[in-house]
């Protein structure tokens, strides 16, 4: 089978052409890595693929690079090394919950959803990209991966949310833990009334909900739940059974060879237990001496370590030094750029170097994005790589303008303000200046059409 649906997710049984050879990616983890099973990614990764692992935004991890679409090969080695690699809708939980106090084993739960699901012919009816997350209210819980339906485990039952993230969830009541099934397909099976490409999540998401809450009997309307306590996904963690910390894969990717060394320092050192995480994220835990030799040897690999390093607020595919669809080397001007953009990368923004339209790297807008076209990048303002841009010029003098703006923020500023307060003109002038409009091609290439500033 080959992937020819835009609208749908690759996956490890379905990998996705990229301009580097096919993408595979591992559903979502229903338990935790030791590290020889990282190493066994690793080890996939350099035999099947170009040698790159990316653990993607939502905490998936991927493997680039593959020959062809069948990704059969990789599949056994993982399998092999013991990955529980379950395929089907993605249900993202959190791997390390067996070091939480009270909560449940998400790997049971996950695999009842998906042979109701299977058994149910659910995939047919809604739409491709339909996903659910566990959140079992521990300090790592996915409170910000955005889901259709969320299932959050709490002492007074199981809170149903519709749409979006925690904070931005539709909490409609709770059910009971052995309901926790027949409430999912129930609600799924509402939602496939109104069409295949139905959502809760998204701008057209649903929102008459009214059927939803007449199809779950059981529910019990009550508030919605308290959410798990936020902290960055990079550095110490606190509240787990065993020390753990998060290091971050810069730009989402490693090579295969630091990571086998990560994994293999982190065997030595007594480490039990890897998981990737949102925010490109990859935590681990075992005793305290094991994480703190980990965590130091990953900062000399190259890792992201500290949770203000200005990498983390960058994202930014291979673009033309690894993809034919990139027109500038997005990834390497990016890692090059990041101390100067260091002002502008406080967290209260992000910075997208895309090297094409299609935007693979962070398809969410950002607040200012470098979109390739040829000969060129076209500066978007709070958007995605297609949107309308504000001008064009070359990708470096994009940078050096917004190293401008970035020198411009006041003291005790957050970039966000500093680039309301400067506002579209100014911001035009710092980077555009000239406001070439024809500088790098023309807007609407072969990468999606663009409408022009």
């Amino acid at each position: 089978m080959t992937f020819d649906r835009r609208n749908a997710c690759p996956s490890l049984a379905v990998p996705m052409r990229t301009g580097d050879g096919f993408l595979a990616r591992l559903p979502p983890l229903a338990e935790a890595l030791t590290p020889s099973q990282l190493m066994a990614i690793a080890v996939a990764a350099r035999t099947h693929g170009n040698g790159h692992v990316e653990i993607s935004k939502r905490g998936n991890v991927q493997i680039r690079g593959l020959a062809s679409a069948d990704a059969s090969g990789p599949s056994a080695d993982l399998a092999e090394a013991g990955l529980m690699l379950s395929e089907g809708m993605p249900i993202s939980s959190d791997p390390l919950a067996s070091l939480y106090a009270d909560a449940p084993d998400p790997a049971p739960v996950i695999a009842a959803l998906h042979a109701a699901l299977a058994e149910s012919g659910m995939a047919a009816r809604i739409a491709p990209k339909v996903a659910l997350v566990l959140d079992l209210g521990g300090p790592t819980a996915p409170a910000g991966v955005a889901a259709d339906l969320r299932l959050a485990y709490r002492a007074d039952g199981v809170h149903l949310g519709l749409g979006g993230t925690h904070e931005s969830a539709l909490w409609i009541g709770t059910i009971a833990r052995e309901d926790v099934v027949a409430a999912v397909l129930a609600v799924l099976s509402a939602l496939s009334e109104h069409g295949t490409a139905a959502r809760f999540a998204g701008s057209g998401a649903l929102r008459d909900v009214s059927a939803i809450l007449a199809a779950v009997p059981m529910l019990k309307p009550v508030g919605a739940p308290a959410a798990p306590a936020s902290r960055p996904p990079v550095g110490p963690i606190d509240g787990l059974a065993q020390p753990a910390a998060g290091i971050a894969f810069p730009f989402g990717q490693a090579e295969a060879e630091a990571l086998t060394e990560l994994a293999e320092t982190a065997l030595e050192a007594g480490v039990t237990a890897f998981a990737p995480a949102p925010e490109r994220a990859l935590l681990f835990a075992g005793p305290a001496t094991a994480v703190i030799a980990t965590q130091a040897h990953a900062a000399s690999l190259g890792f992201i370590t500290e949770a203000d390093d200005p990498r983390r607020f960058l994202s930014a595919c291979i673009g033309s030094a690894g993809c034919a669809s990139g027109h500038f080397p997005a990834r390497a001007l990016a890692a090059a750029s990041a101390p100067a953009l260091a002002p502008l990368l406080d967290g209260s923004i992000e910075i997208h170097f895309a090297g094409c339209g299609k935007g693979c790297a962070h398809p969410d807008p950002a607040a200012f994005t470098l979109s390739g076209i040829d000969k060129g990048a076209a500066l978007v303002l709070d958007g995605r790589a297609r949107d309308e841009a504000i001008g064009f010029a070359s990708p470096e003098k994009l940078v050096e303008g917004l190293r401008r703006l970035g020198a411009a923020r006041a003291e005790r500023e957050t970039a966000r303000a500093a680039i309301a307060r400067i506002g579209r003109a100014g911001i035009v002038s710092a980077t555009i200046k000239e406001g070439s409009t024809g500088h790098g091609g023309e807007p609407g290439s072969s990468d999606g059409e663009r409408l022009s500033a």
